[in-house]
């Protein structure tokens, strides 16, 4: 008996059309048949072609492992099957680079199948790269990017790497560095330390003495007398942290259409054909964190640096 279970990419449709799927190398005859002996079950109730699975199900398949090899779509998965550019896996965590454009989660039902954690998810249960024997336990991240911004992310593999890192998260003990190219000559180095409260119907930060605090430290790489090319270190991590930072601070980010000034990026836009938000997660650091120690030290580089250079190199002295 063959056991498994149904990822988000995976549920959400009949079973029988979820089978013709997974075993793409089985004649659709040999499903049917299968389905009328009774050899498949969901959550150990008799599985019929029209019941309709979800994630979570169990399904067991009484077959034998000749068939279900001979059956599968496809064994050697690679990431890039499940659209995923990854930077670093181990037992415990699996570091992702993010491409711009695409959400960490889900934002609605029509985004299942078409964001990061799903297809982590998928990834890691095609390949069986984590702990499958746990039922209690799924694989999560524990940081998260706007659709528009790219670069790391961490995902826990087990129960004890999600708590321990998203304690550490909590704790500000990682260290998150971002690279972003901001309007405005900025000199010297600088920090951003208030308070901002969320307008959830706007999906926008405001400032608010009252609100959660925020505090971003940022570093002067490069600047033209025009635009400037920084390194932002993430202390707290709120939502558009950074991007209202530079906001408030006078040095918008290019293309940045929520906090940005709007004639400086029609002209980033028709000069570089960039209409989002020059922002980069390129560099995780982590320290010495009880249960990960073998992590300390460790410095992790988003793929996406060399290609934010070459844009700086555009844009600054252009």
């Amino acid at each position: 008996m063959i056991e498994i279970v149904i990822s988000k990419n995976q549920g959400n449709q009949r079973f029988d059309r979820f089978l013709r799927k997974y075993f793409e190398n089985a004649p659709l005859s040999v499903i049917s048949k299968n389905i009328r002996k009774k050899n498949f079950k969901i959550n150990d109730k008799r599985a019929k072609n029209n019941d309709f699975i979800n994630e979570g199900d169990v399904v067991k398949m009484y077959i034998s492992d000749e068939n279900y090899k001979k059956w599968l779509t496809k064994t050697d998965f690679k990431p890039r099957d499940f659209n995923l550019d990854i930077v670093y896996e181990d037992d415990n965590i699996i570091i992702m680079d993010k491409a711009y454009g695409v959400l960490t989660h889900a934002a609605c039902k029509d985004d299942y199948g078409n964001n990061l954690v799903d297809n982590m998810l998928s990834y890691l249960y095609r390949t069986k790269s984590f702990d499958m024997s746990d039922k209690t336990f799924k694989p999560a991240v524990v940081n998260r990017l706007d659709r528009n911004t790219a670069g790391l992310v961490i995902g826990a593999k087990n129960s004890e790497a999600l708590r321990i890192l998203n304690e550490s998260i909590r704790e500000n003990k990682i260290d998150k560095y971002y690279l972003t190219i901001v309007y405005g000559e900025v000199k010297k180095d600088f920090k951003i330390d208030s308070s901002i409260s969320k307008n959830e119907n706007r999906n926008k930060v405001n400032k608010d003495d009252d609100g959660k605090n925020i505090l971003t430290y940022f570093r002067v790489l490069e600047t033209d007398g025009r635009y400037s090319f920084l390194e932002c270190k993430l202390i707290t991590g709120r939502t558009h942290q950074i991007r209202f930072s530079l906001k408030e601070n006078g040095t918008p980010i290019l293309g940045d259409r929520k906090y940005g000034n709007k004639s400086i990026n029609e002209k980033i836009n028709n000069d570089f054909g960039i209409n989002n938000q020059i922002l980069l997660s390129y560099k995780l650091v982590f320290p010495k964190i009880a249960g990960l120690e073998y992590l300390y030290g460790k410095e992790f580089i988003s793929k996406k640096y060399e290609d934010m250079l070459k844009l700086k190199e555009k844009i600054l002295k252009n």
